[in-house]
């Protein structure tokens, strides 16, 4: 029987960069995971950066939607959000081993996430300009 799971993603941004996180394999990941019975997406987020960055955000317009199979039996389907850094100092979760900030224009050659995020230049809002 297949499995379906909802995930969230964020695209946390501050001073014009956005926060890398680096899994223990070397993969780049955005902040984020499954939502949780109970849970709106919205909520999920939030608490899913707050456990693997220590960090408070705003979670501003959804930007991209996106789907991929886990394992042949699990299908993930989530939605990636905007999100303005509101105060914290990064720390860490064990998912990951070390973050940077980088500039948007970045991730795409750093193939960031690629299936959370798509034509970062899109994702620039009134307050980033």
């Amino acid at each position: 029987m297949k499995q379906k799971w909802d995930g969230v993603k964020g695209i946390v941004r501050k001073d014009g960069l956005v926060l890398v996180l680096v899994k223990q394999n070397g993969d780049l990941d955005l902040p984020g995971g499954r939502v949780e019975k109970g849970e709106t997406v919205k909520s999920a987020l939030m608490r899913e950066i707050n456990e693997e960055t220590g960090l408070q955000v705003e979670i501003n317009n959804p930007v991209h939607k996106w789907s991929f199979h886990k394992t042949r039996d699990q299908l993930i389907k989530g939605i990636t959000f905007q999100c303005r850094y509101l105060n914290g100092k990064v720390t860490l979760s064990d998912e990951h081993e070390r973050y940077f900030w980088a500039r948007i224009g970045e991730i795409e050659r750093l193939r960031c996430g690629d299936r959370f995020i798509r034509n970062s230049s899109s994702y620039r809002s009134a307050k980033d300009t």
